[in-house]
């Protein structure tokens, strides 16, 4: 098992530690209701578990096959929220929106797939706020939970393609550089550009 394979099988198990305290936490903590009319949520049952297993799981995937993991943990988020259970689920598309934005060639997948996570979340919403009563108060919580959402899904991309970018700019200017620091036949460095032994 090499080192990255490793900290990916860390990172899955951390990841599924925390959802499955929450989701248990869910099960039996009082219902999350941040207005009144709140609409309500299911509760957490066996097909809901194993969303979170096999979502957090993914994330052991993500070194040797980033899209099937990203797409697993999507869609186990996206099975989380249909199903109208409590709000949660989001690390691992999270993690693997970053993960998979941060290679090259993945960023359309991972913008697909963060749009497809937040239009499932939206659609969570849409169950929540249609009960409340107060249309001030329903526009109240689109925005916050639709700006949340936003943030959870559209900034982990934003970040894997930092990450990404600032990588092939490393990458370019090593190889730019690495044949200026050639050695001569006699053992001695190539003068640089500007004057002066590199």
């Amino acid at each position: 098992m090499t080192r990255r394979t490793l900290l990916w099988v860390v990172v899955a198990l951390v990841v599924m530690v925390v959802e499955l305290g929450a989701t248990i936490g869910t099960v039996t903590g009082a219902p999350f209701a941040p207005v009144g009319g709140w609409g309500a949520t299911r509760p957490v049952d066996e097909l809901g578990f194993v969303a979170v297993v096999l979502g957090c799981g993914a994330l052991s995937l993500l070194g040797r096959f980033p899209i099937t993991a990203a797409t697993l943990a999507t869609a186990s988020y996206m099975l989380f929220a249909v199903r109208d259970h409590e709000l949660g689920m989001f690390l691992p598309p999270m993690i693997a929106l970053v993960a998979l934005a941060a290679r090259p060639r993945h960023l359309v997948v991972a913008i697909v797939l963060a749009l497809v996570s937040l239009a499932a979340g939206l659609g969570w919403v849409a169950h929540r706020a249609a009960p409340i009563a107060d249309p001030g108060v329903a526009l109240l919580a689109w925005v916050a939970f639709g700006a949340v959402l936003a943030a959870f899904f559209l900034v982990p991309v934003l970040v894997g393609e930092i990450i990404r970018a600032r990588s092939a700019l490393r990458d370019a200017s090593s190889s730019a550089v690495a044949p200026m620091r050639t050695r001569q036949p006699d053992g001695g460095l190539v003068q640089g550009p500007y004057g002066g032994d590199w």
